[in-house]
């Protein structure tokens, strides 16, 4: 059985693109696959991400285990497919009957799992319900695990989002910074060489860049992130202390 699709290496850059491999319990996937379990009345059900060489469980309810190598795993034949992919009894399929987790002490008799493709079409790994019983599907009952599997993908999708978002901020933050400290540097050369335009200037476009980086904090902070001219200025009372009653 072919167990490689034709895109791997795209999709294997698709997976490491989400950073889900060896990553800690999640409750978010971890009540997924509970709800699904109990949805099917089965014992397991697991969020499977297939890997190179290997079949990583980012969830497994009902099993101990955390991952399997990729030639023992049914999850490596459902990624080569865009859609559901069924075993009803896996003792009398030709595609299972001599998987070891078939033949062997776990007893594997149905499988059904559901493929988590990405929004640019790659199957990261499934969304599955198994059974050591053999037993049947109805439509309403693929059409469940398919909008299971697509909260599994939009889960992911999200926290994607985040990533890049906060990298971008990290990235766009330090190039702030670099403009900032490059205009001070400078400002600082043009006095004490007696350039006290050049100095001015370069105090004025920091003070921008300045603005800028509060005004994207603000915006990131669910403010308007616009500033206008003295905002970033102590009203001279405010530079002024109070002064000390005399001690007695």
């Amino acid at each position: 059985m072919e167990l490689i699709p034709a895109d791997e290496e795209e999709r294997i850059a698709a997976v490491n693109r989400y950073e889900v491999l060896d990553t800690p319990p999640d409750g978010a996937f971890d009540r997924i696959t509970s709800l699904a379990a109990r949805l099917f009345d089965v014992p397991i059900s697991i969020v499977s991400i297939v890997d190179r060489d290997r079949i990583w469980f980012k969830s497994h309810h009902g099993v101990e285990l955390q991952e399997i190598g990729r030639d023992l795993g049914l999850c490596a034949s459902a990624v080569c497919h865009h859609g559901p992919w069924l075993v009803t009894d896996a003792k009398v399929d030709v595609r299972t009957i001599d998987n070891p987790l078939v033949a062997g002490e776990l007893g594997l008799r149905f499988y059904f799992g559901v493929p988590l493709t990405t929004s640019d079409g790659f199957n990261l790994g499934t969304l599955n319900v198994i059974d050591v019983e053999p037993r049947e599907v109805t439509e309403a009952e693929v059409a469940t695990l398919q909008d299971l599997a697509a909260i599994v993908v939009s889960e992911l999708e999200v926290r994607l989002a985040a990533r890049r978002t906060l990298e971008d901020r990290r990235r766009r933050a330090l190039e702030l910074n670099d403009e900032v400290v490059q205009g001070l540097a400078f400002a600082k050369l043009a006095v004490e060489s007696g350039r006290s335009d050049q100095a001015r200037e370069a105090i004025t476009d920091t003070l921008h860049t300045a603005q800028s980086i509060v005004g994207e904090l603000l915006e990131s902070a669910g403010g308007e992130g616009q500033l206008g001219p003295g905002d970033l200025v102590r009203s001279s009372g405010a530079l002024v202390s109070p002064p000390r009653s005399p001690s007695r």
